[in-house]
């Protein structure tokens, strides 16, 4: 594909989505609109396989995973990899689509976006992550036969990993606020103020392994009674602030369309800096619940973007960056 804006125009069911659907799973080895490798695969088929070829460094490079279902081969320039985890990163990726939830939806959608932020430019993160859960899993087994016997060893396990993760969250967050309070205005036309803050149980500025030690032990017995882990970073979030108030409650419909463009683009330009090179940009349903004025400037805002892949009913007016294609059955067609 082309430089610049790259538009995919049809009618419904043609596979607009799709296309995005196949770029982000080549980036992160799953799907954005299911949980189930089965679905990705055709009806009349057993096996699917995608394959990119992109330049990273100056360096051609092929990425190429396949599926029957149940799982995943990754092959990345003839070389397979054990794990999804070593393909994250290769081909970083920031989605915004029109069902996205990150405003209105439950907190673990906000820890999702801090997790995938994060991981894409620091590997050490997802190993974090796996040894906290699988940690977790082993004391709320001990916490629901009640036997504490090992229970510690498992804590400081945890608090380890609970450190990282939340410190990483606290430093993206804070990394993330001016480029959010910057780019809002831009995208919505607005005078107003935004910010964002990453609440956590423990203070910000605690030694959190030992304060993690010490909150998972007060709460043992508590959470012997429930059987589950109460606090951690796994029921932390991220509020999103417009005007001093939460987005959720106070913001208009349109307020948090241009909340929603405005952190997807931030993720974007702080993974840029991060990396030392642009990732890519992926837009579904161009425009979706936008007025004209915040649509016109969603539109000039990615012109400063290198790629940007975006789908759309209509085909919009052309820019001097922009390339069109047809999508008809599932065919591109270059217009």
């Amino acid at each position: 594909m082309c430089t610049g804006i790259n538009e995919f125009f049809g009618d419904n069911a043609q596979g607009k989505t799709s296309l995005l659907e196949a770029v982000y799973f080549l980036s992160l080895g799953r799907s954005f609109r299911s949980p189930r490798l089965q679905d990705l695969i055709r009806h009349d088929a057993d096996v699917m396989c995608l394959e990119a070829v992109f330049n990273s460094g100056g360096v051609d490079q092929t990425l190429r995973i396949a599926s029957d279902g149940k799982t995943r081969k990754v092959v990345h320039n003839d070389t397979t990899y054990p794990s999804l985890s070593s393909l994250i990163g290769l081909l970083p990726v920031v989605l915004m689509a029109p069902d996205d939830e990150l405003i209105k939806g439950p907190p673990q959608v906000r820890r999702n976006f801090l997790d995938l932020q994060i991981s894409q430019a620091d590997p050490k993160y997802l190993l974090q992550l796996s040894r906290y859960q699988r940690a977790m899993k082993q004391r709320n087994q001990l916490l629901r036969t009640q036997n504490f016997s090992t229970i510690a060893s498992w804590e400081a396990e945890m608090a380890v990993a609970a450190s990282y993760i939340t410190q990483k969250r606290l430093e993206v967050s804070d990394q993330l606020q001016p480029l959010y309070q910057r780019l809002y205005p831009k995208l919505s036309g607005e005078d107003i103020s935004v910010s964002l803050a990453y609440h956590c149980r423990l203070p910000k500025n605690c030694d959190f392994i030992q304060g993690f030690k010490e909150q998972f032990e007060k709460d043992r017995d508590r959470e012997a009674q429930l059987g589950v882990t109460l606090a951690g970073p796994h029921r932390d979030d991220l509020m999103i602030y417009i005007g001093e108030k939460d987005t959720r409650f106070f913001a208009s419909e349109g307020q948090k369309r241009s909340c929603l463009a405005a952190l997807r683009f931030s993720t974007w330009h702080l993974l840029k800096t991060q990396l030392g090179f642009p990732p890519l940009m992926l837009i579904d349903d161009l425009g979706a619940h936008l007025d004209e004025k915040r649509r016109s400037h969603l539109m000039y805002a990615l012109e400063a973007f290198p790629q940007v892949f975006t789908t759309s009913v209509e085909r919009h007016p052309a820019g001097g960056s922009k390339h069109s294609y047809n999508i008809i059955g599932g065919r591109v067609y270059g217009c």
